[in-house]
């Protein structure tokens, strides 16, 4: 496990004092919120009261966003009563000739209701809050930044001052420092304050418990409900342990505080200075190991050092290298070599030619294809620029970057600077070909040979890449009956020779054995897994067994849990030859009729109420077996099984198994995954073996 002691986290690497200040200049009109709301949940309805400093440009009227059925009350400038329109979630407040390039005051008075529907059985993950932006209900409230909750200056990056009144008991959470909770007259008030500029400003509401220490001056705090509160003590430890491996790598931290804020549906959230967790996510057990150090990586990258929408996304590339891919690095280089060969299965499983897009057009993730890219490939940029320029210069780069740059923009293009200024390079060239050009390398060996000179034995092939050809620094292997060697060679074009003496007789050569170099798979190199049938073009679903009258809605369930957009359903009765050729292939259920289309495998034996898998047999009513395999008729397809024995085991299961996108096979009993894998792989075009 990565977080037993913050030890394992610290580098070699030279604490750093930095002073990160908040940067307001570069954002139009200098804005500050004084926002009073208050909310009614038994109404799902928010009142509210902002009272907010802007400074005026030249132009007639100053325009605000705000929610398109809120309710505007009354408007005032400078005190007096101003008229304004209202229309299709735009307020337009008229300015006098004087006020016109000077600071003013504004005064909205407003009420909205906000209950979008909130999914009891939320499916799909790769929105991070399932299509909800706010809601207020009897179970807690959610208003996320952008659905228009108070009214927003667009394009400006304010400071707020923020009081929530909510019936007594329930406590408001959102960025910055928290000024206290107090309750008095059967109402409870929260009150924040943001001293820093944020584009926008996210709230939960909750009946909370707060449970609080301090880091380094830091306040760390879970804002958990009561039934969750055993798991309080976990999450403060490992939030110091990540507050701690972050300020040595980069710097202080740049916040008052970070809280853990539980919500009552499952998200997934990262804000600035706190994160915000379904109750059912936060009971998962890799959240502390994963997901939570991501989050709190992002108070650096993403929410500290801004990201300049214009040219792209890098915060999620940066933060699962120094975050995810780094606690795989920190725990064994075995486990970091498997972490950056699934980013490469991920890609070349999910990312087609029609749904691929460069680096710098990603702005965030709507699909398995999108997070391949912008998270995997990312994160592969970084660690090849790491790998190209040394330890030393790659980190202190990143610590340069976030002393000069937190609270401000910054592109690719900063990057790349700052980047060349430590390698002392020119590095145009990488950055144009692995953030501006879309797709990755195509790699293979041939005409490989070796023949016996002089006593030894020399090794000669070519490495070939498909175009458009990659500048590429790859590491070759050579493994001899009484030596094993390693080699660096650079490509440059479409086809590069290599030559090696051996002093053995040669067994196997290895091109990039330990996938340091993003690259695009061979199918060989692939086995098939649930990523496969989530990237599948057109799945069809074949029900089957004690399945065919009753699984028309497990099946549909498991195809949106998975996100597959073009899916059929057949019964297996109407399944044809042309069917089973021509379609990737699901089946609920084991076939009665014909034996399944996919190829054998060692060790798993399946039944229609029975399964075995790795020696263990499964055979309760709440067992669930998901596999997906090579399809035994078409080269280029793949065929998946699922068996649950019950229908409230086939429910429960179509919900967990589109979270195991990695792995060929799962098992599960009484919804807990019991087993998991990945078929073993035995093939590549990068690797030659001498008989």
């Amino acid at each position: 496990m990565c977080l037993q002691s913050h030890k394992r986290f610290l580098l070699a690497l030279p604490v750093v004092l930095l002073f990160c200040p908040p940067v307001f200049a570069q954002y139009p009109g200098n804005v500050h919120h004084d926002l009073r709301i208050s909310l009614e949940p038994g109404k799902n309805r928010l009142s509210g009261m902002d009272r907010i400093r802007v400074e005026a440009g030249q132009s007639e009227a100053l325009e605000f966003e705000l929610s398109a059925n809120a309710q505007v009350s009354s408007v005032r400038a400078q005190g007096a009563v101003r008229s304004f329109s209202f229309e299709n979630g735009l307020l337009r407040v008229p300015l006098l000739p004087e006020e016109r390039g000077r600071a003013i005051d504004i005064t909205v008075v407003y009420s909205a209701l906000f209950n979008d529907p909130v999914p009891d059985t939320p499916l799909n993950t790769d929105n991070p809050g399932y299509g909800v932006t706010a809601v207020i209900s009897e179970k807690g409230a959610f208003l996320l930044e952008g659905a228009g909750w108070y009214p927003q200056v667009p394009g400006t990056r304010p400071t707020y001052k923020l009081t929530v009144e909510a019936p007594a008991g329930i406590l408001a959470v959102s960025a910055g420092q928290c000024l206290g909770h107090e309750t008095r007259e059967g109402k409870t008030y929260s009150i924040w304050e943001v001293d820093f500029p944020l584009q926008g400003l996210s709230l939960s509401a909750g009946p909370y418990v707060v449970r609080k220490i301090t880091v380094n001056g830091i306040l760390v705090s879970t804002y958990f409900f009561a039934s969750t509160q055993d798991l309080s003590e976990a999450y403060l430890d490992a939030t110091a342990r990540y507050l701690v491996f972050y300020e040595n790598l980069f710097g202080p931290y740049p916040f008052p505080k970070f809280s853990v804020v539980e919500n009552f549906f499952p998200t997934g959230y990262g804000f600035p200075s706190y994160t915000l967790l379904g109750s059912t996510v936060i009971r998962l057990p890799f959240i502390l190991e994963t997901s939570l150090g991501h989050e709190i990586a992002h108070c650096w990258w993403g929410n500290g050092v801004l990201v300049d929408d214009r040219h792209g996304n890098w915060s999620e590339g940066l933060t699962t290298y120094v975050a995810d891919y780094l606690y795989k690095e920190n725990s064994s280089a075995e486990e970091a070599k498997e972490y950056r060969l699934q980013i490469l299965r991920n890609f070349s499983t999910l990312v087609q030619e029609e749904n691929d897009f460069p680096l710098a057009l990603f702005q965030g993730r709507y699909d398995p294809a999108s997070q391949a890219i912008g998270y995997g490939k990312g994160a592969m940029v970084f660690h090849m620029l790491r790998m190209k320029l040394g330890d030393k210069p790659f980190w202190e780069a990143l610590r340069e970057l976030y002393r000069e740059r937190c609270f401000q923009k910054t592109s690719w293009q900063d990057f790349q600077k700052t980047f060349e200024r430590h390698a002392q390079r020119d590095l145009q060239g990488f950055f144009d070909q692995w953030v501006n050009r879309k797709g990755a390398p195509r790699l293979s060996l041939d005409s490989t040979a070796m023949e016996p000179v002089g006593g030894l034995w020399k090794v000669r092939t070519f490495i070939v890449q498909k175009q458009p050809a990659y500048d590429l620094d790859l590491t070759l292997t050579l493994e001899a009956e009484s030596m094993k060697g390693q080699k660096a060679i650079n490509l440059t074009g479409s086809s590069t020779f290599f030559e090696a003496p051996s002093i053995g007789r040669p067994v196997r050569l290895l091109v990039d054995p330990d996938f340091h170099v993003f690259r695009v798979l061979h199918p060989s190199e692939i086995p098939p897994t649930v990523n496969s049938i989530k990237s599948s073009e057109f799945l069809m679903i074949v029900l089957s067994g004690p399945w065919k009258e009753a699984g028309e809605k497990a099946g549909a369930m498991l195809a949106r849990s998975l996100g597959v957009k073009n899916y059929s359903i057949t019964a297996e009765d109407n399944l044809s030859e042309q069917d089973m050729k021509s379609h990737d292939l699901l089946y609920l259920g084991l076939p009665a009729q014909s034996p399944l289309p996919m190829a054998p495998v060692p060790g798993l034996a399946l039944e229609a109420k029975r399964f075995s898998l790795r020696g263990e047999s499964f055979d309760r009513a709440s067992d669930v077996f998901f596999g997906v395999f090579k399809h035994g008729e078409s080269e280029n397809r793949v065929a998946a099984l699922y068996l649950p024995f019950s229908p409230g085991s086939a429910e429960d299961g179509a919900g967990r198994i589109t979270h195991y996108g990695k792995y060929s096979y799962l098992a599960f009993r009484d919804g807990k995954n019991r087993m998991k894998g990945t078929w073993p792989i035995t093939e590549s075009p990068l690797l030659y073996t001498w008989k």
